[in-house]
């Protein structure tokens, strides 16, 4: 019933987009492969990993900007959901970075090993053709993997690591900022890249991906797919073109629902371009199943909207709320305790969330001079990071329950102020 709709429904056809389908998918894989390298180079994104903080552009988010980290998820995870049922595994396809890179794996082994050439873990024997059996072939696959797992390794190091840090440990320059754990965390990632593009692949794809997973249960009939037109089936000469143009071997003739279907579109390639002889599009498409129930494609989009739109309004205005308020700055005051019975030593914890020089100027409020001791009144960041402040206090002047307020500001308006108690028996706490 579902390939009978598929075939009755309008295909997927956007001028001459068929005819160029294979060249804009390349492109806007990597493109947004290129968006992944330079979001952490330019600032958009990336993790601190000496404070353990998310960066976006100049601005350190903490799991405490609750506003902000709840919100730009609800509204990302809204736009998912839209995606997915709307569009299915077009993610996977068209942008994915796995998908990609386990195409050119697949296409380079293919062209060094020959056509049948499998090497992924849940593949049968290797087949190689005859030609193509001697050492170089071997050598040439293995270098081109290598030098692969390599080069891919250095995008995930981008996000732990300031752009200027990695561009020392790819030319060998000493810096006194690249701390020595980067030479093995660079191994790992190496490793895994390895491991991945030469035998995992589209293994990943089709049992391991947590995304296509959650995507499945977003998925209905009204989901784009691919269609077959029944109606010309006699035209359809068994050649198998589709078949194995298909990344993640499947029948496109005959996609289920839930499917491992990429929706990359190669097999509408494969096919138009047998058909082209003839002057015709093949019989596969892009359809909507029951994009002609229900009239058009934007009405399938518009029901999709109703009910996760609330959710995506929601959560851009927690994130806009967020950003409106976000804190640059962060102030806390904790005991450590005496070292001696004569002081009392707190600890005033400052934090510089934005990637910035700034001064914070420290002042404490209900205690006399000779009653405490700061370590420094100014406190100067050169860039985001944290310093902490000692205040001691000098007990012996100290009786009863004590009241005073650490008062911190800056130039740019901030201020924050931290009430503390203590309370003094005689010479003792």
């Amino acid at each position: 019933m579902m390939r009978e709709e598929a075939a009755a429904s309008p295909p997927y056809s956007i001028g001459g987009a068929r005819k160029h389908m294979h060249l804009l998918r390349r492109t806007t894989q990597l493109l947004f492969l290129l968006l992944l390298v330079l979001a952490p180079v330019l600032g958009l994104f990336r993790i601190d990993i000496l404070t353990g903080a998310f960066v976006i552009g100049s601005y350190q988010i903490w799991f405490s900007d609750f506003a902000i980290v709840i919100g730009l998820w609800v509204f990302i995870a809204s736009l998912l959901v839209i995606t997915y049922s709307w569009v299915g595994a077009a993610f996977c396809g068209w942008l994915c970075p796995q998908g990609f890179l386990s195409e050119l794996g697949t296409n380079l082994m293919r062209k060094l090993l020959g056509r049948s050439a499998d090497l992924e873990i849940d593949g049968n024997s290797v087949h190689v053709a005859s030609r193509k059996k001697g050492v170089g072939s071997w050598l040439k696959l293995g270098t081109a993997f290598v030098l692969g797992a390599m080069f891919l390794a250095l995008i995930p190091l981008l996000y732990f690591y300031p752009p200027l840090v990695v561009w020392h440990f790819v030319t060998f320059t000493r810096d006194v900022q690249m701390p020595l754990s980067i030479y093995w965390i660079y191994f790992v990632f190496v490793v895994v890249m390895l491991i991945d593009i030469a035998l995992i692949r589209h293994v990943m794809c089709r049992y391991f991906c947590v995304y296509r997973i959650w995507q499945h249960s977003f998925k209905t009939t009204r989901t784009l797919t691919i269609g077959y037109d029944d109606s010309r089936s006699d035209e359809c000469v068994k050649c198998g073109y589709c078949l194995k143009a298909c990344a993640v071997d499947l029948d496109p003739r005959n996609t289920e629902l839930y499917s491992g279907c990429t929706a990359c579109g190669e097999c509408i390639v494969a096919c138009d371009r047998l058909h082209n002889r003839q002057v015709d599009d093949g019989l596969l498409s892009f359809v909507f199943p029951e994009g002609r129930k229900n009239g058009s494609r934007l009405s399938t989009a518009a029901s999709r909207l109703r009910g996760v739109l609330p959710a995506a309004a929601i959560g851009a205005a927690m994130f806009v709320f967020g950003i409106m308020h976000y804190q640059s700055y962060h102030m806390s005051v904790g005991n450590i305790g005496s070292r001696n019975a004569n002081v009392n030593t707190y600890v005033i914890h400052l934090a510089n969330k934005r990637y910035r020089p700034s001064d914070m100027q420290i002042r404490v409020n209900g205690l006399k001079p000779d009653q405490y001791h700061l370590e420094k009144k100014t406190v100067h960041f050169d860039t985001a990071g944290m310093q902490d402040v000692a205040l001691r206090l000098e007990q012996g002047t100290l009786h009863g329950l004590v009241s005073f307020n650490v008062h911190v500001t800056t130039a740019d308006g901030w201020s924050e102020t931290f009430p503390v108690r203590y309370f003094a028996v005689g010479d003792r706490q």
